[in-house]
């Protein structure tokens, strides 16, 4: 046998055995090359892209739309309406419903802000009168805000200015406590009258209790143990209680 006879049988069985062993095990394709300028991102890439649009599409990861979420409870003390919707012009009295800042509703419950101004906020008025179906206190303010406010309906003690020795000889009383507030300077009432005796039908008698350290204090006897409501004016900073008249 010639070199080329050797050379061809050779050749002959190598490829015979190459298609063999295909049939067998193929060969694996080598992956595709990515596009030119468009780098291939990793796996795990993907993978966060994914839960993403997951997380959104689910609108939190608890698995709830947020439509049974609970809304916030209101206070019930300060009314969610347009003062202008709550209170009627009766209402209003000479009061300028423009300058409302925060009303209640007729309650029993203490009314409170915390929140007070950087200096101390002059008392320099307080007034009373009646309208239909209340009496009205005014406590007017110098300079641009009100002070801190305590509004507590009681029917014992309430004097001082801590609200424990004697207070005044009505049925009850609404105590309105001014913090960071003051009604003298150098020894001088800012306040014409400390002590009013108007005879209302709700209101028999309005006197200043404590004006000392940042707090000022103010009884008013109530004729009846009735309900309460109060207001705070901007324009020119007020305080306003009304003591609704009793039944009968």
């Amino acid at each position: 046998m010639t070199d080329a006879s050797l050379t061809d049988a050779f050749g002959r069985f190598r490829r015979s055995w190459l298609r063999a062993w295909a049939e067998v095990a193929p060969l694996p394709q080598p992956a595709p090359l990515p596009a030119p300028g468009r780098p291939r991102r990793p796996r795990w890439v993907a993978m966060a892209l994914v839960a993403l649009v997951a997380l959104v599409g689910c609108g939190g990861g608890d698995g709830s739309d947020g439509a049974d979420a609970p809304e916030p409870t209101p206070d019930p003390r300060i009314s969610t309406e347009s003062p202008m919707e709550a209170l009627g012009e009766a209402d209003f009295g000479d009061l300028d419903p423009s300058e409302m800042a925060i009303n209640t509703f007729w309650t029993r419950n203490r009314v409170t802000n915390s929140a007070t101004p950087d200096e101390t906020v002059r008392l320099v008025g307080v007034s009373t009168e009646t309208l239909e179906g209340f009496d009205r206190v005014v406590f007017t303010f110098e300079g641009e805000d009100v002070p801190g406010y305590r509004f507590t309906l009681g029917t014992e003690a309430g004097g001082g200015c801590d609200g424990t020795e004697a207070g005044l000889d009505t049925p009850a009383h609404l105590a309105v406590e001014l913090v960071g507030a003051t009604a003298s300077e150098g020894g001088r009432s800012l306040v014409a009258d400390r002590d009013l005796s108007p005879g209302l039908p709700a209101l028999a008698r309005a006197v200043q209790t404590c004006d000392a350290d940042g707090t000022v204090r103010w009884l008013l006897g109530m004729a009846a143990d009735t309900e309460f409501r109060m207001m705070q004016m901007r324009g020119e900073p007020r305080l306003v209680a009304d003591l609704r008249h009793p039944e009968g």
